[in-house]
C-alpha cells in the first residue's frame, strides 16, 4: 500500500489536477493507495490574510473571501462540468458557508486567537481534498476523508503536536473500515489538519501535509511514501545558484534530515520522523514530469555512499561572538549562555567554541539578533558592567554545508572544501564539523554565498573541469578563436573539459547566456543584442552569475579593456590576451596589476604577446627557472615587418607592399604600429620584465620606418599615398645592403638591460637571413647556450596562428584548474 502527497503546486489549477488524475490511473492502476492533498497553491496564504482582515474588520475582507470562493467554485465546474458538478458544488458550497460564518465570528470579535486561524486554515485542505475526490471518481471509486476523524493534536494551535498513540490507532481502526466493502476504494485525505481530544480543529504547521501523509505511511505500515511536488527530486544543490545541480537519484534519512536542517526546501526533517521510524522509503516525485525517476530516501542506499551527497546553504545570518577576560576556564558560561537564547526562543543554526568557553560564536538569523542580544545582556550583564565580556556582531553572513554519509573516515574531505574556497578567495568566517561526520558546515560572507556553492559544487560532482570563456573583440584574431572553439568542442570534452563561451563583445555590444552561447550562430546573437558595450558593465553582469571558474579572453588592442581588468579580476576571473598593453603598463600599474592577480589568485596567460603562436615567453620562462643566465635576447619579433623585408626585393615600391601585408591582415589595423617600431619595442619590454629588468617603454630605442610627420593623427587609407614618398630611401637602402652581400631586417635586442629596435644589414649566412614568409626568428644567448643561441623559430603574425596560440593557454588553464 503506498501513500501519494500532492502539493500546492501540483494543484495549482483545474489543468494540473488532470495530470494528477492521470499520475494516480496511471501509477496506482487499482492497487491499494492513499492520495494525501495539501491545499491549492496559494490558497493557505489568503486564508490566513482572509482572517487578519475580518480581525481588523476591514472591509476588503468580504472580496477576498470571494475571490476564494470564485477559485473553488470555478475548478468545480472546469473539472466535472456544471451538470456533473452540481452535487460537489452544494458540498463546495458548505464548507465556504462555514468558512464565511467563521470569517463572520472573528469579525464580531474583532479578534483572531490561534484556534480561530486554524479553523480558517482547515478549509484550503478540506476544499481542495473533496474537489481532489470528486475529479478523481470520474475513474475509479474515491472517498473523500477529513482527517481530523483520526488525527488527534494537543491545543498548540497552529502548530499542534501529534498525540500518536491515539491517532496510530484510531487511523488503523479507520482505514480497516474504510476498505472492509471494497480495497479497491481510494481515499482522498486532506493534509495539514488534525483535532484535539475534545473536537477543535487544529493544523500540524505549514509543509504539515507532507507530516500527513508520513503519519498516515507509519501508522498504516505504508511500502512506499511519495512526495509529489514540482522539481525531480532532492538536487545536490539550489538550482537557483548552481546551475549544474542534478538530481540525486538516492540518499539515506540522515542525510535529507542534514539537507532539510540547512536550507534544502523539497522535503522538511520534521515531516518525515513517523516514516523515518518505521524505516518506509520515501520517493521525491515531479507532478510536472511524472516519467523523471526521482529521489529515493531510505536507511542505506542501494548502491553504496558517494563521497558527499549535497550542499545547502542558509542567506541572512549574523555571527554574534561571546568573549571575555573573566569566562576563560569558568564552567558552565555555554550552559548560561544557551540557557539565555532559549529562553527568548532564540534558534541557534550552528555553533563554535574555542578551548575553556573563552570565546563562543553561534550564528542566528538576522531576524532573531535583537532577541539575543537581549537575552545575553541580561544573562552577563555583570560581566559587561566590569569590562569583562564583550559580544561582538558580524552581520550579513551565510551558512554553507557539504553533506555525505560517504565523508565519514574521509581525510580529504575538508581539505577539498577549504581548498576549493581557498582558491577562489572566499574567506571562510567560522567552521564546525559534526560528530557523526556526515556534515561539514562553514560560514561565508553572504555576498560570496552563490560562489561559494558553485566552487563546492564543482569540486565534488563536476566530473568534468568547467571554464566559461567571455571573448572581448571578435575581429581577425577573436573570429579566428571562436571557430577553433567550436571545431575543438568534441575534443575539450573528450579530455574532460567544458569550455563554453557565455559572453562575446565587440566595440558597440555585447551578449551574455550563463548556460553557453552557440558558436555557430555567435554573429546572430551579438547582432541581436541590445546591450551596449561597456567593460565595466560587462565585468560587473558577470561577477553577478557567480561562476566558479570563467576567463577574460581579451583579443583587442584596446587600452580600455585593460583599464578595466582590475575589476575582471575582482569578478574572479581569470585572463588571457594577446594584447600586449597590460605588460607594458607604466612600472607601477604594471605592479599592481600584478599584485592583484596574485592577490585573488588569477592567472594571466599571454603567450602570444611575442610571437603570436610561437613559445616566446614560455621558453624565457623555462630557461629562467631551470637556472639559466640570460645573456641576450635578439629576434625578428614583428610577423609584420618580417613579411615585409622578405618581400621586399626592389620590384614592388615598399609602400605598395605594406598596403598589401594590411589587407592580408598582417598588420595591425593602423600599420604604423608596427612601421614605428612601437610593436616590436613592446615585445622586447614584455621580455626584458620576465628576466626581472624593471624597464619602461620610454628605455627601448626605437628605429622608426615611419617620418614624424606621419606618426601622428588618426589613421586612413591616405596614409600610403603619402608614405610612397619614401619608397626611394627604402630602395636605397636595400641596393647598400645587397651591394655588401646582406639583407635587410628589423630586428631588436635585449642585452646588459638596455633594448633597441632597429633595421639592420645581416650576411646571408646570418641566421635573421634565413626567415621567410612572416616568421619570427628569436634567438636566446645564455650561459647554457653560450656558443649557438637557442632558436624559436616560425610563423609570427595572422590571425589564425595567434588565435591557436590563444587556444593553447586556454588549454593550459583548464589544466591549471582543479579537477
Amino acid at each position: 500500500m503506498r501513500v501519494l502527497k500532492f502539493g500546492g503546486s501540483s494543484l495549482a489549477t483545474p489543468d494540473r489536477v488532470r495530470d494528477v488524475g492521470r499520475i494516480v490511473r496511471h501509477t496506482v492502476n487499482g492497487s491499494a493507495a492513499i492520495v494525501v492533498v495539501s491545499a491549492f497553491q496559494g490558497v493557505t496564504n489568503d486564508l490566513l490574510d482572509c482572517a487578519h482582515l475580518a480581525e481588523r474588520r476591514d472591509p476588503a475582507c468580504e472580496a477576498a473571501y470571494e475571490r476564494i470562493a470564485a477559485r473553488h467554485r470555478s475548478a468545480v465546474d472546469d473539472l466535472l462540468g456544471r451538470h456533473h458538478g452540481r452535487r460537489v458544488r452544494a458540498l463546495v458550497d458548505e464548507q465556504l458557508s462555514e468558512l464565511r460564518d467563521a470569517l463572520h465570528g472573528i469579525r464580531l470579535l474583532g479578534h483572531c486567537p490561534p484556534a480561530a486561524l486554524d479553523v480558517t486554515a482547515s478549509f484550503g485542505e478540506r476544499l481542495s481534498a473533496l474537489i481532489v475526490s470528486a475529479y478523481l471518481n470520474r475513474f475509479r471509486r474515491t472517498r473523500f476523508v477529513d482527517a481530523r476523524q483520526f488525527v488527534t493534536t494537543d491545543d498548540q494551535f497552529t502548530r499542534a503536536n501529534v498525540i500518536f498513540s491515539k491517532t496510530n490507532r484510531a487511523a488503523r481502526a479507520y482505514f480497516a473500515a474504510f476498505w472492509r466493502p471494497s480495497r479497491r476504494d481510494l481515499p482522498v485525505v486532506t493534509g495539514f489538519i488534525g483535532r484535539t481530544q475534545d473536537g477543535r480543529t487544529t493544523t500540524i504547521g505549514r509543509n504539515g501535509s507532507d507530516y500527513s501523509a508520513a503519519i498516515i505511511g507509519a501508522a498504516l505500515g505504508a511500502s512506499t511514501i511519495e512526495i509529489w511536488t514540482d522539481v525531480d527530486g532532492v538536487l545536490s544543490a539550489d538550482p537557483k545558484e548552481v546551475s549544474s545541480a542534478f538530481v540525486l537519484p538516492q540518499m539515506t534519512y540522515e542525510e535529507a534530515i542534514e539537507m532539510s536542517h540547512f536550507g534544502a526546501k523539497v522535503l522538511h526533517a520534521g515531516t518525515i520522523g513517523p516514516a523515518v521510524a518505521k524505516s518506509i522509503p520515501i520517493v521525491i516525485k515531479n507532478s510536472f514530469n511524472p516519467a523523471a525517476p526521482g529521489t529515493l530516501i531510505s536507511r542505506k542506499p542501494t548502491n553504496g555512499y558517494r563521497l558527499a551527497k549535497g550542499i545547502s546553504s542558509v542567506g541572512d545570518l549574523t555571527l554574534l561572538t561571546l568573549r571575555g577576560r573573566g569566562m576563560g576556564g569558568v564552567r558552565g558560561t555555554a550552559e548560561r549562555l544557551f540557557r539565555a537564547l532559549a529562553s527568548r526562543s532564540v534558534h541557534v543554526i550552528l555553533t563554535f567554541q574555542a578551548s575553556s568557553e573563552h570565546t563562543m560564536c553561534f550564528a542566528v538569523s538576522k531576524s532573531e539578533v535583537a532577541a539575543a542580544e537581549r537575552a545575553i545582556a541580561e544573562e552577563f550583564r555583570l560581566e559587561f558592567h566590569h569590562g569583562l565580556a564583550t559580544l561582538d556582531h558580524k552581520p550579513d553572513q551565510a551558512l554553507i554545508a557539504v553533506i555525505g554519509e560517504g565523508m565519514k573516515g574521509r581525510p580529504d574531505v575538508a581539505g577539498k572544501v577549504f581548498g576549493a574556497l581557498g582558491r577562489h578567495n572566499i574567506n571562510v568566517s567560522a567552521i564546525a564539523q559534526g560528530a557523526s561526520e556526515r556534515n561539514i558546515s562553514c560560514v561565508v560572507d553572504a555576498a560570496q554565498q552563490a560562489r561559494a556553492l558553485n566552487v563546492i559544487h564543482q569540486g565534488f560532482f563536476e566530473t568534468r573541469t568547467p571554464l566559461a570563456l567571455v571573448v572581448v573583440g571578435v575581429g581577425n584574431i577573436g573570429g579566428a578563436l571562436l571557430r577553433q572553439l567550436h571545431d575543438r568542442q568534441s575534443y575539450l570534452l573528450e579530455q574532460g573539459f567544458d569550455a563554453k563561451v557565455i559572453a562575446i563583445a565587440n566595440s558597440k555590444r555585447f551578449v551574455v547566456r550563463h548556460d553557453g552561447i552557440d558558436l555557430g550562430r555567435w554573429r546572430e546573437a551579438l547582432d541581436a543584442s541590445s546591450r551596449r558595450m561597456d567593460p565595466h558593465a560587462l565585468a560587473h553582469e558577470i561577477a553577478g552569475l557567480e561562476i566558479a571558474n570563467a576567463a577574460l579572453i581579451d583579443c583587442t588592442a584596446a587600452s580600455s579593456i585593460v583599464d578595466a581588468y582590475p575589476e575582471f579580476i575582482q569578478a574572479n576571473l581569470h585572463i588571457i590576451t594577446p594584447n600586449k598593453r597590460a605588460n607594458v603598463l607604466p612600472w607601477r600599474r604594471y605592479t599592481a596589476l600584478r599584485k592583484l592577480f596574485a592577490a585573488h589568485q588569477k592567472h594571466f596567460l599571454y603567450e602570444t604577446n611575442v610571437g603570436a603562436g610561437l613559445p616566446i615567453i614560455s621558453t624565457l620562462r623555462d630557461l629562467i627557472v631551470s637556472g639559466d643566465v640570460i645573456t641576450k635576447v635578439e629576434g625578428v619579433f614583428s610577423g609584420t615587418l618580417s613579411y615585409l623585408f622578405n618581400t621586399f626585393d626592389g620590384t614592388t615600391p615598399f609602400s605598395a607592399l605594406v598596403r598589401d601585408a594590411q589587407r592580408m591582415g598582417y598588420t595591425e589595423a593602423d600599420p604604423r604600429e608596427d612601421l614605428t617600431g612601437q610593436d616590436v619595442a613592446r615585445k622586447l619590454l614584455i621580455l626584458a620584465r620576465q628576466t626581472g629588468v624593471k624597464m619602461e617603454l620610454d628605455d627601448v630605442r626605437v628605429d622608426s620606418l615611419v617620418p614624424r610627420c606621419l606618426a601622428d593623427g588618426p589613421f586612413s587609407q591616405q596614409f600610403f599615398s603619402a608614405y610612397a614618398a619614401y619608397d626611394a630611401e627604402m630602395a636605397q637602402r636595400l641596393q647598400r645592403a645587397r651591394a655588401r652581400g646582406a639583407v635587410l631586417r628589423y630586428v631588436g635586442t635585449l642585452e646588459r638591460g638596455r633594448a633597441r629596435a632597429e633595421i639592420g644589414e645581416f650576411p646571408r649566412d646570418h641566421f635573421f637571413a634565413a626567415t621567410k614568409g612572416n616568421d619570427n626568428l628569436i634567438a636566446f644567448t645564455t650561459t647554457r647556450y653560450a656558443r649557438t643561441p637557442l632558436i624559436v623559430q616560425g610563423p609570427g603574425a595572422g590571425a589564425d596562428v595567434t588565435a591557436m596560440g590563444v587556444f593553447s593557454d586556454i588549454f593550459k588553464l583548464l589544466h591549471y584548474l582543479p579537477h
